[in-house]
């Protein structure tokens, strides 16, 4: 009797575990937060918009006199952004879960357009008052090594200065746009495991960069074109006429770009570089995108000294539709998406 009784006790004990195993497993997965976030340069302040109900969260003031957040990055393996302070030579880092200050990196004058590769664990910033581009180690939170312009391999004038820069997705590439007056940028490749300049090629002025799996997209605002280049040698690729291309960014099978001062929004085909549409843009100065990572909403700052604009469309193949706009700070610059 006393065996019958221990047997039921231990079949109880199973049955028990394994509801309890079964009520574990009906549990809803924890979901993830994702967010647009814009540098104000006129308020000294990072807005956080919900990138789901396109609710303001927040409004991260900088730290220390007259900040002026220019441009921003996100690490996902670091759990943190990054943001430029233009003013103060100053990178900041930010949690993503807490949104609290962790690190602050000192950097050169004029923080401009940044990127950053969890793969080379580094980040790349142009100051473009210094004339420098600040390497930024993500593990040690300081700098590794400072670049000045390549005037050794390429015949710059005294007005050139980096502007944009984009880092390959495997982490081995960095590359920067150089403006040389209003006609000419040079697109310069470097290592990033030594930071030796590899090779450049020659676009109209006021180039912007972004990577589409293994080309490179090169805008020129004055040259009213975008250059398609093979990453891994910078041989061109094709050309597409459009009017003065600026900010740039990409879903699926299109390419976006705010038409800077032509106030204008242009989709672009992958599959043919051809020129989709075209479309007025809600208010001057459109300049930076962002898309969220189901690739089904982008998200457009407006810049200007008195603007305060942010539109966020909805992507539905080749079509832009406009689903909101809202008020973030003064001067909205640079935008970031992420998913925490």
């Amino acid at each position: 009797m006393k065996k019958i009784i221990l047997a039921f006790a231990v079949l109880a004990t199973v049955l028990s575990s394994c509801k309890k195993d079964e009520d574990n497993n009906s549990q809803p997965m924890s979901t993830q937060s994702e967010y647009f976030l814009v540098a104000n340069r006129g308020s000294s302040t990072v807005t956080v918009f919900d990138a789901s109900t396109l609710n303001k969260e927040m409004d991260i003031t900088l730290p220390g006199t007259g900040a002026d957040p220019t441009y921003l990055a996100y690490s996902k393996e670091r759990a943190m952004f990054y943001v430029g302070d233009f003013a103060n030579q100053k990178l900041y880092a930010y949690g993503a879960s807490d949104f609290m200050l962790k690190h602050s990196i000192d950097i050169q004058e004029g923080a401009f357009h940044m990127w950053l590769s969890d793969a080379s664990d580094q980040l790349w910033v142009n100051n473009i008052v210094s004339k420098t581009t600040s390497v930024v180690s993500l593990s040690s939170n300081s700098v590794i090594e400072t670049i000045g312009l390549p005037t050794q391999d390429i015949n710059l004038t005294t007005d050139a200065v980096q502007h944009d820069v984009v880092l390959s997705a495997n982490g081995d590439y960095a590359f920067i746009t150089i403006l040389d007056g209003t006609d000419v940028s040079y697109v310069v490749q470097y290592a990033t495991a030594d930071f030796s300049y590899m090779r450049h090629a020659t676009i109209g002025g006021d180039a912007h960069l972004l990577i589409v799996d293994d080309k490179l997209f090169a805008t020129s605002q004055e040259g009213n074109a975008i250059t398609v280049f093979k990453q891994s040698d910078l041989s061109e690729v094709s050309t597409i006429s459009i009017n003065a291309p600026h900010g740039v960014a990409y879903a699926g099978s299109y390419f976006y770009t705010a038409q800077t001062p032509a106030k204008g929004l242009g989709v672009i085909s992958l599959s043919d570089y051809s020129v989709v549409s075209t479309q007025e843009a809600l208010y001057d100065a459109p300049h930076n995108l962002a898309v969220n990572e189901a690739g089904s909403r982008l998200f457009l700052s407006h810049s200007g000294g008195t603007a305060t604009k942010v539109v966020l469309y909805e992507i539905s193949g080749a079509s832009l539709t406009k689903k909101a706009e809202m008020d973030s700070g003064t001067n909205p610059f640079g935008v970031l998406y992420f998913k925490y």
